[in-house]
């Protein structure tokens, strides 16, 4: 495909681009689409409305299961409190970071700062400060005040205009004895909790409905159904607006003493797993082993569709996760909602979901689409036959 093309939807037999300027044009499987005499559309709106006719009939469809995967690109559309991208929190956390400088030699000529990779350089300061015991306290006390300051950029009000409650509404716009929907999100931040909060749902996230709100994977196998209806019919019929949350990497709301972990409002020291290296090793302690395990089951059911909005698939035992669905589970399929600055699909870290990378190939059960998530939230088709309304008459 030609580098000026913008490539905005991508399945495997058929894909959506267009070019701008004077010749601009609109691109439908490599051949140039041919526009009615009357039609007044620029080659863009063109190719959006493809992608919305798109949008229209893919998600509409029923499908058994439906899994979403969310990550730092969701939080990047939360208004003017957005999160921050990796390179973000790099130019953020300047002062945390050149404060090594001083007790490890070298430190500014190394690959990862050059780089600005922030993950890297958190993988490298773990190394280091076990590996020299004579800074070792100084060492940590460093690393501690770069990953509060993480922490504190992670800390976020949802904003009004943000998207996650249209969101979670919905997705969650299902019969009652649908399965329920699952949101994974590798998010510290709490904005679908304050979201599911303000649009009045009850999470099923893995912690007692008891206070101290304490963990244990039991939890997740637990729901809320309607006791008279759920006799009548001798099925389950699940009450509406019931939502089920994994966060893979933590939350600011977790913490844990002694042999419990617990939700807390302002944790001290949250549990999470910061961007490093050891995050892979992390993902098999608790709780995280147990929402990695969910994860895996989750794509493992038959009619399963997962929506991966705004991940970058640089965490490999996630991303391994995904690609065996793909490759094994024949009734799966994937949606990746796909945005970067340079306004076309981008293939970066996606060679597991191509047949022919240079050709834009993809496998015949994965679809991307390039849009933002607030865009991508408005553009899903709503079912209005299992919206609930409140008073005023307009979606909660």
């Amino acid at each position: 495909m030609a580098d000026d093309k913008k490539l905005i939807l991508l399945q495997n037999n058929y894909s959506v681009a267009y070019t701008e300027g004077d010749n601009g044009q609109c691109f439908v499987s490599e051949s140039e689409y041919k526009k009615a005499n009357e039609d007044t559309r620029n080659p863009k709106e063109i190719a959006e409305s493809l992608k919305n006719k798109f949008y229209d009939t893919f998600l509409k469809k029923h499908y058994k299961h439906l899994v979403v995967l969310t990550a730092a690109g969701t939080s990047l559309d939360n208004g003017d409190k957005s999160g921050k991208t990796r390179s973000e929190l790099w130019i953020e956390c300047q002062t945390e970071i050149d404060a090594f400088k001083e007790k490890i030699a070298d430190f500014g000529n190394k690959k990862f700062y050059n780089d600005k990779d922030i993950e890297s350089l958190l993988s490298y300061v773990i190394l280091f400060e076990k590996l020299d015991e004579s800074q070792k306290t100084e060492i940590e006390t460093l690393r501690q005040a770069l990953e509060n300051k993480i922490k504190e950029l992670c800390t976020l009000e949802l904003d009004n205009s943000a998207p996650h409650k249209d969101f979670i509404n919905k997705i969650t716009a299902r019969k009652n004895n649908d399965a329920r929907v699952q949101l994974f999100t590798t998010n510290y931040d709490t904005l679908f909790e304050q979201a599911a909060n303000k649009a009045g749902f009850v999470l099923i996230d893995g912690f007692s409905f008891t206070q101290p709100r304490e963990f244990a994977g039991k939890w997740f196998d637990f729901d809320i159904v309607n006791r008279e209806k759920t006799r009548l019919k001798q099925e389950e019929s699940f009450i509406s607006k019931v939502l089920h949350l994994y966060k893979l990497h933590g939350s600011l709301n977790w913490t844990k003493t002694k042999d419990k972990i617990c939700q807390k409002d302002n944790a001290e020291s949250p549990l999470i797993i910061y961007p490093a290296s050891a995050k892979y090793e992390s993902s098999y302690e608790q709780p995280y082993f147990e929402m990695m395990s969910r994860f895996q089951q989750a794509l493992r059911k038959e009619e399963t569709l997962l929506i991966v909005i705004g991940f970058g698939f640089q965490d490999k035992h996630i991303k391994n996760v995904i690609a065996e669905a793909v490759e094994q589970n024949p009734s799966f399929q994937l949606l990746i909602v796909n945005y970067n600055s340079n306004g076309s699909i981008s293939s970066d870290n996606l060679d597991e979901f191509f047949t022919d990378k240079e050709n834009m190939k993809v496998k015949r059960n994965v679809n991307i689409v390039f849009d933002k998530f607030k865009d991508f939230t408005d553009k899903y088709p709503e079912n209005q036959t299992y919206i609930i309304k409140d008073k005023e008459n307009e979606t909660v």
